[in-house]
């Protein structure tokens, strides 16, 4: 057997997510491909949870707790990187997972470039306080990105050896839309027809009391940010990695986007109506409409529909809608949301479709709903409509251009995956993430192996992102919201 180098990870935020996904999957994977998490980063004030977190978890691990006066965005203090240098030597780390808010993610990549350490990071790349309303924010992801390619190519030329620089899109590693993909590439070898039309859509059911939205720190839209910056990117980076064949070339995308923000989901749901639905509501909640209203003037996207359109020569060759809901069916009953999980409970929901148009050739519609909250100790139909782990793909082929193609075609997710991932951290999205972390170690050992992830093959992912925001804060401003970008 092929020897394997041993991976000691930092990883950079223990959050809900990261005990979601990162721990139990490197605990469960670790011995077979020799890597494990040796240092834990995160606030002081998280400290207590997580010390009870590891005590219960059995895992003894190296921890560092920074203070609120060592929180940075821009650059690490020289305090926390002379402390961080230490323990990385002493427990020698040459891997890093960051997951941390977004905001905090570049300070975390340019420290770890520079050390020449492995990077695997939570999406998106970056965000800015106030990026949906601040044109000049919004054009700062793409800096942003452009940095870091620069200092990633500079450190590796500083450490002779190549740095695997990876982003979590674990959509780009899930066996249906890989399945998809295949799909999509035989019919334009076939035919010579790119994807003409993508809608997308995703809502993640997750309803917050209007207190809640001024007062919750965890995907935030009190920093001025929202959706976009939350679970928006998967589908933002979707879109352009479906589409994307090799010769099929666009020099130009234009997008308008339009969001609904909390003062005017305040506007949706009054209230007053929050009284009559739970009648607990002032027990936990004091604060009246007009001062809520004055209070959440900027801050970020609740849901956010974008038209685009991906050009060529000024053709347009794709038109897609990218439409992403936090407002959205939900199963949260209950007025207080202390005690809950923030990630994955608390009421919600996933809806999510795709409905792809290959010209008169091809439609693929791909749907995936839950009807109620994950519930791991729930067995039963899981597979169905509104189950956990519900995905189905529909195929429509025009059969009189090729003898092998059947005119519907019908695939489930249960055909495409096999379960891995147990207890809390289960379903097809684990699975797939479970891929993206396991193919981030094989690089680490492999290094001419090709990825679906690097960061090098995100580049019209951030210039969707960026130019939403950017459109979105035109809108704002009640200014032409059309945004070009030329490739």
């Amino acid at each position: 057997m092929e020897s394997r180098k041993k991976i000691n990870i930092l990883l950079v935020g223990l959050g809900p997510h990261a005990k979601r996904i990162y721990f139990p999957i490197i605990k469960k994977d670790g011995t077979n491909i020799n890597a494990k998490i040796s240092l834990i980063v995160d606030l002081e004030e998280k400290k207590e949870d997580i010390e009870k977190y590891l005590l219960a978890s059995g895992e003894k691990i190296d921890t560092l707790f920074l203070s609120s006066k060592q929180k940075k965005y821009n650059n690490l203090t020289k305090e926390v990187e002379k402390i961080l240098d230490e323990k990385i030597k002493k427990l020698n780390i040459n891997a890093v997972f960051i997951s941390t808010e977004p905001l905090a993610h570049i300070v975390y990549a340019k420290y770890a470039l520079s050390r020449g350490l492995h990077i695997l990071m939570d999406k998106p790349l970056s965000t800015k306080e106030n990026i949906s309303t601040n044109i000049n924010k919004a054009k700062e992801i793409i800096n942003d990105y452009e940095k870091l390619i620069v200092l990633h190519k500079k450190a590796e030329k500083k450490h002779g050896h190549k740095i695997v620089f990876n982003l979590m899109a674990q959509r780009r590693f899930h066996p249906a839309f890989i399945k998809i993909k295949q799909l999509i590439r035989d019919v334009y070898e076939s035919t010579g027809c790119p994807v003409t039309s993508i809608q997308s859509f995703h809502s993640d059911g997750q309803w917050r009391m209007p207190e809640e939205i001024i007062d919750q720190d965890y995907h935030p839209y009190n920093q001025g940010y929202g959706k976009l910056s939350h679970s928006g990117y998967h589908s933002l980076d979707l879109v352009p990695w479906l589409i994307d064949i090799d010769d099929v070339d666009y020099d130009q995308i234009n997008i308008v986007s339009q969001s609904s923000r909390p003062i005017d989901f305040f506007e949706q749901l009054k209230i007053s109506n929050y009284e009559k639905l739970f009648p607990d509501y002032r027990n936990f909640f004091a604060r009246d409409e007009k001062n809520i209203n004055s209070t959440v003037k900027l801050y970020g996207e609740i849901d956010c529909f974008s038209n685009i359109a991906f050009k060529r020569k000024n053709k347009t060759i794709t038109l897609a809608s990218v439409n992403l809901a936090h407002n959205g069916f939900s199963q949260r009953g209950w007025t207080t949301a202390k005690g809950k999980d923030l990630y994955k409970g608390n009421g919600r929901v996933r809806h999510e479709s795709h409905y792809i148009e290959q010209g008169p050739f091809q439609a693929i519609s791909f749907i995936s709903y839950q009807g109620k909250e994950v519930n791991p100790n729930n067995i039963d139909g899981v597979y169905d409509v509104g189950g956990e782990y519900h995905l189905d793909i529909h195929v429509f082929r025009n059969d009189k251009f090729c003898p092998k193609w059947k005119n519907y075609e019908k695939i489930s997710v249960r055909d495409l995956n096999i379960n891995i991932m147990e207890g809390v951290s289960r379903g097809h999205q684990e699975d797939a993430r479970r891929f993206c972390i396991l193919d981030f170690i094989e690089q680490i050992n492999n290094p001419e192996k090709t990825t679906k992830s690097s960061i090098v093959d995100h580049k019209k992912s951030i210039l969707l992102m960026s130019g939403a925001y950017q459109s979105m804060c035109k809108s704002f401003k009640r200014k032409n919201p059309l945004i070009s970008i030329n490739l």
